[in-house]
């Protein structure tokens, strides 16, 4: 599925009523009766419900989504919050509309004072209070009636009211929905944390912009939902040999963290790389074939390193990978230094790899060297991409989208942004976010698996903000996958045993 940015929905629908004629009205009342279809469809046994209208065009779709329910036979309850739209405006219009057909409007306060206020909490509701046009927390009567909203069963209006539509973050406090009928394309909003949480169901109503539109509106971003993934991977041919499957090259590891190796590696093998090596301490080369017996390890990091042979195994790599459990010693330091010099191939950087870059210029200039050849993938946590850009963690999750883009445009590399729905980036302007996933997936070494499904996408040939986003979808739906024997205690191993299974879905019908 495509969304669209509220300011790219708001662009195209001026275009089509400046350039291409279409009325206000017209998208209004296509808006409304999808909605209205919506309404009925979430709730099939629903006689009794109040749709509160605020003054702008959100007000408008609810006001003529009352009239399409009216005609139909039903009773409902419409109630004006805060002042009444203004008599030369789209909503002004559909409030004429509903008197004409002398439909009951009440406001506010005579709300307040009825029975139907104080009514069981069965009693449904539409929020048509601002939907994408709010800039500030709700208040006086508006934030009253997202309270009274967010109590019962509420279908919200292209935007749970009070819900940043870009960010995902609520604005103050937000009206909780049951489901959410957006309007023309599905916002950033709708699927981000905590926004997902707000919107409930999201349910993407057809206004009828053309194309052309939408192209003059532009900003669009994609979601790495089902649909997404369906057939997105060519079988491999039956005679392909583990040097089609591609060559790995992970540096990772150390004295300390040696699951963390082990967990990027299997991820890489279990995404289908053909040759794993892995780079480490002595201590981690030497024992990462019992835990990992198809993985070659080789001493990497410290005085023992064989140049010559690191350098060949770099250089022969057609993907790498550095940092799960590297850590952040000098010889740490060293290693990935050589790695990134010596690097002609694409690069994924993740954990100490990125820490070891926010803290040494040189490194960062090297990176910034692979990033402009062969290419480069950061994988930062909140706090690491904190480190990255000189950032406070809270100010780049109020604005997950933000955050990516920073990381993408600072560093000239495909960045993924992870949280619990992560948030990839390219150089050009390309935007993704993750849906599948769930709490379960909440347990260290998911970011080391989720690397080593990124390296060996990219082993294989796939362009950096393609495998990227193959990755981030394959590790959610494997999290899904392992999650149905129970999502509490779910370990990151059982994770990486369901990648196989989430890939082949991909290869073959998808979900």
């Amino acid at each position: 599925m495509i969304v669209a940015l509220p300011e790219s929905c708001r662009a195209a629908e001026r275009h089509a009523m400046d350039a291409l004629g279409l009325p206000e009205e017209v998208l209004m009342e296509r808006a409304s009766l999808g909605a209205w279809n919506v309404f009925r469809e979430v709730f099939p046994a629903t006689r009794d419900f109040a749709v509160l209208c605020g003054p702008g065009s959100n007000g408008g779709d609810g006001l003529a989504l009352a009239r399409h329910a009216w005609c139909d036979g039903f009773r409902p309850i419409v109630v004006l919050v805060g002042v009444p739209p203004k008599d030369d405006s789209a909503a002004g219009r559909q409030l004429r509309l509903l008197r004409n057909f002398g439909i009951p409007v009440e406001d506010w306060g005579a709300f307040e004072d009825s029975r139907m206020f104080q009514a069981r909490q069965e009693l449904a509701g539409v929020d048509a209070l601002f939907g994408t046009g709010l800039k500030r927390p709700l208040d006086g009567a508006a934030l009253e009636a997202a309270r009274w909203l967010s109590s019962r069963p509420t279908l919200a209006l292209d935007l749970p009211s009070g819900l940043d539509g870009a960010t995902g973050q609520p604005l103050g406090e937000c009206v909780k929905a049951v489901a959410t009928a957006t309007f023309g394309r599905s916002k950033p909003a709708l699927h981000l944390h905590p926004g997902r949480e707000f919107a409930g169901a999201v349910h993407v109503v057809g206004i009828g912009l053309p194309q052309a539109s939408w192209d003059v509106a532009g900003a669009m971003v994609e979601l790495l939902d089902d649909s997404w993934a369906e057939h997105r991977l060519a079988p491999r041919s039956r005679g392909a040999h583990k040097g089609d499957a591609g060559r790995v090259f992970l540096l990772c590891g150390s004295d300390a963290y040696l699951g963390a190796a082990i967990l990027s590696t299997s991820a890489a093998l279990r995404s289908g790389a053909g040759l794993v090596h892995v780079g480490s301490t002595e201590s981690v080369a030497s024992r990462i074939a019992l835990s990992v017996p198809e993985a070659m390890g080789f001493v990497a990091v410290g005085d023992s390193t064989d140049l010559q042979d690191l350098s060949k195994r770099i250089e022969s790599a057609c993907a790498m990978l550095a940092g799960p459990g590297l850590g952040k010693s000098a010889q740490s330091k060293v290693a990935l230094k050589r790695m990134l010099q010596r690097a002609v191939a694409p690069t994924v950087l993740d954990a100490d790899a990125l820490n070891l870059c926010a803290e040494h210029d040189d490194l960062r200039q090297e990176l910034l060297r692979v990033a402009q050849g062969p290419g480069a993938v950061l994988t930062p946590h909140p706090a690491e991409a904190s480190r990255l850009l000189g950032e406070r963690v809270e100010s780049l999750l109020a604005d997950p989208i933000g955050a990516a883009r920073k990381l993408s445009e600072r560093f000239h590399a495909v960045a993924v942004f992870k949280t619990a729905t992560p948030v990839v980036a390219s150089p050009d302007g390309r935007i993704a976010i993750g849906t599948a996933g769930h709490s379960g997936m909440a347990v260290g070494g998911s970011g080391d698996a989720l690397a080593g499904a990124v390296v060996a996408r990219l082993a294989e040939g796939v362009e950096p903000f393609e495998a990227t986003c193959q990755a981030v979808r394959a590790h959610a739906r494997a999290g899904d996958i392992a999650g149905e024997r129970g999502r509490r205690g779910m370990s990151v191993t059982d994770l990486i045993s369901a990648l196989p299974q989430a890939w082949e879905e991909m290869e073959a019908s998808g979900r």
